[in-house]
């Protein structure tokens, strides 16, 4: 069983950063530099496109630059939009067809300041980081016995639908911080009460991935919560984004994942639980 454990885990480690893998299309990206810092990678379909827009995007032998006239958070967000609304008019690129109405910051580190927003379906065109916030909810029995809430998310999701995923997560939009999307996504996502939440919730880290996929390149950041609920909670979604929950032990947890039937990014945030508390060792898998 550890061989089979340790080839889905390389499997499940290899998708989630497929970008740095050989053969992905990395050599051939153009760097995304803004304010003299890179913020992301250019793939040939999307500068394919930017060569349409030469007074925001310039492009040089590597790279693409933002246009050094656009020197204000609100002047770049203002051109940037109406070339990605451009875009998404002229049905010019996949990923834009999943517009969300919901704008991500675009910074050259999470400490950073802003330099400007970005629809958050054109992210992944750019190869600019994303950042989420994502729960662990788990249980411990009377008898000691841990156990996982996991999501299945909806099939009518426009990603990985139908596929497992944490007890909540959510995309960090440009208003929030990690906590307060994580608090907020608790209660849509999990129906889970405020005094559940607040002053329980457990920062535990952060972790990253970068995979390439039709959309483009996902640079991503999670920041992981964990948090301990009473044995007699239920969660219940309020936002049609989970089909259903599941209160699994945790070797149905690891069973699950060496399938792939794990949202990749959220079967890493479950694998980090499992190796922070000892449910994953060297020693055994």
């Amino acid at each position: 069983m550890s061989d089979i454990w340790s080839l889905g885990i390389q499997r499940l480690l290899s998708r989630v950063n497929s970008f740095y893998r050989s053969g992905s299309s990395k050599s051939k990206c153009k760097l995304f530099l803004c304010n003299a810092q890179q913020i992301g990678w250019i793939r040939e379909d999307t500068a394919n496109q930017l060569r349409q827009y030469p007074n925001v995007f310039i492009e040089q032998s590597d790279r693409f630059i933002l246009s050094d006239h656009l020197n204000t958070y609100e002047n770049r967000s203002e051109a940037v939009a109406k070339v990605l609304n451009d875009m998404r008019a002229k049905d010019s690129l996949k990923t834009l067809r999943g517009w969300r109405d919901e704008l991500y910051l675009v910074k050259s580190a999470y400490s950073n300041p802003p330099l400007f927003a970005i629809e958050r379906a054109a992210a992944s065109a750019f190869g600019i980081r994303k950042y989420g916030a994502h729960l662990n909810g788990y249980v411990i029995d009377d008898d000691g016995t841990w156990r996982m809430w996991i999501g299945k998310r909806s099939k009518t999701k426009q990603t990985f639908p139908g596929m497992y995923d944490n007890l909540a997560a959510g995309g960090l939009s440009h208003d929030l911080t990690p906590t307060e999307c994580m608090i907020k996504e608790c209660g849509e996502e999990a129906q889970i009460p405020k005094e559940l939440v607040v002053g329980k919730l457990k920062s535990v880290g952060a972790i990253s991935n970068t995979y390439e996929d039709q959309d483009g390149i996902h640079v991503e950041g999670e920041f992981i919560y964990d948090l301990q609920l009473p044995t007699t909670f239920q969660p219940n979604n309020s936002d049609a984004e989970m089909e259903i929950f599941y209160l699994w032990t945790i070797p149905e947890v690891k069973e699950a994942i060496i399938k792939d039937d794990f949202k990749p990014n959220c079967g890493i945030v479950v694998l980090d639980f499992l190796i922070r508390h000892g449910f994953v060792t060297p020693e055994q898998g």
